[in-house]
């Protein structure tokens, strides 16, 4: 009897070769694609949010890899696609500055969440994401609830959804904001405070350093604190002050230390309910604010009436009644603001409510940069998000009308919003000639 070292000799009809059209998906990760292909969108209303304008004349954009190469009229290069817009809008892609992605749909308030198996969290946030870039937001920053795994299977491409930019966990002292453990339940965290809300709890200097170094060893792009009241947290009023000077500074030097990274805190006397003075204050020293105001308005009519306990209601029309008053005090006092909508549940289907809510006390051009220019400004990314210019991402909306003039139409995707471009790929399209390749 002769032996074979050959595994192909026992299996007659096996190939000695792998079929060429499958290499690609032999990959160590065959979800990774290459860029789109080059292309130029040309007769464009290009929309420019940083001087509030338009730029003069129709504009051609040639995108190649994912970037913005050149805008201008009367563009021609050789082999590249042309899709005529014949005059629509084009905006850059939207920037949200304050979602909860992990907060998904599936279930009716935030206890039924909380007790949610981590699997359908996981699972459902997926369908949050998508959502979210196909109306429009194609950059989000999640305050409390993400990971740098989520932000990663964007980037490659695994799950489909806005770039991500994302803090862990919110860092909570105990019975603060971010302190999910049910009221009279026996059960305690674990793993340093974790748990399976969208903040964690430490208390005293030696907890929040640990805290915070384990946020950003984890890959947190900054760092968020509760240092006041909320509306949907049982054990806080609205004007309690959370955490202590020591524990601030501490997690603030830290963050600082390991990689520069910005703190965000969550503070109603700071939002909602700001006054001149610390408006003023806040403008000089160059803090960011980032209002959520259509939110209490939602949590409160149908179908999401019994959202809130009625504490919280209460407590909800506190900071509703004081909201346009605050964000009209820190337009004037020149504080650079940023579009938040804080959503939660499925009310993250009214995510673009925020610019209708704020266009009733400011003028469009500058809600618009809020959520543009203004935003990629606090992330530290001008001239990659936000705005229309050689070297950003081709992340762009073509938009039926002009959002300068009105810009809630951002709030009517279904009627206004033509397409969703993000890195140069097509998400979202009702434009002839130009093909959705995202899924």
């Amino acid at each position: 009897m002769q032996l074979s070292n050959s595994p192909l000799e026992l299996y007659p009809g096996a190939q000695t070769e792998t079929r060429p059209s499958l290499l690609p998906k032999l990959a160590i990760k065959p979800w990774v694609r290459p860029p789109p292909d080059e292309l130029i969108l040309a007769n464009a209303r290009v929309v420019l949010p940083e001087s509030s304008s338009l730029a003069s004349g129709m504009q051609d954009i040639h995108i190649k890899e994912g970037k913005i190469m050149e805008v201008k009229a009367g563009l021609k290069v050789d082999g590249v696609k042309t899709v005529d817009l014949a005059g629509a809008y084009v905006c850059p892609g939207l920037i949200d500055c304050h979602v909860h992605v992990t907060a998904v749909p599936g279930t009716k308030n935030m206890l039924d969440l909380y007790l949610s198996s981590e699997q359908d969290v996981n699972l459902r946030t997926t369908y949050v994401l998508k959502e979210m870039l196909l109306r429009g937001f194609t950059t989000v920053r999640d305050t409390g609830g993400a990971s740098k795994r989520i932000a990663l299977a964007i980037e490659e491409g695994l799950i489909p959804g806005p770039r991500l930019i994302q803090c862990g966990k919110a860092l909570s002292q105990t019975g603060g904001h971010g302190d999910a453990v049910p009221v009279g339940t026996s059960e305690s965290t674990c793993c340093g405070g974790h748990h399976k809300g969208l903040g964690r709890v430490a208390d005293g200097v030696p907890e929040v350093l640990k805290a915070t170094r384990e946020e950003l060893k984890g890959g947190a792009d900054f760092i968020k604190i509760m240092v006041g009241g909320g509306v949907a947290s049982e054990t806080d009023s609205i004007e309690s002050v959370q955490l202590t000077a020591e524990e601030i500074r501490a997690i603030t030097t830290t963050s600082k230390q390991m990689g520069g990274k910005m703190v965000t805190a969550h503070a109603y006397t700071h939002g909602n309910l700001i006054d001149r003075p610390t408006a003023n204050l806040m403008a000089s020293k160059g803090i960011y604010l980032t209002p959520t105001l259509s939110c209490y308005g939602i949590m409160i009519r149908p179908p999401f009436e019994d959202f809130l306990p009625p504490d919280g209601k209460v407590k909800n029309a506190q900071v509703m009644t004081k909201g346009l008053d605050a964000l009209k005090i820190a337009h004037e006092a020149g504080v650079t603001i940023c579009y938040g909508s804080d959503l939660l549940t499925s009310m993250h289907a009214l995510q673009t409510e925020e610019f209708t809510v704020r266009s009733k006390i400011l003028p469009s051009p500058a809600v618009l940069q809020h959520a543009t220019s203004n935003a990629a400004k606090m992330l530290n990314k001008t001239g990659l998000i936000g705005t229309i210019a050689p070297g950003a991402y081709a992340d762009l909306l073509v938009l039926g009308k002009n959002p300068l003039e009105d810009v809630t139409v951002l709030d009517w995707p279904e009627d206004h919003l033509l397409a969703v471009m993000k890195g140069g790929r097509v998400w979202r399209s009702r434009v002839d000639g130009l093909v959705v390749d995202g899924f």
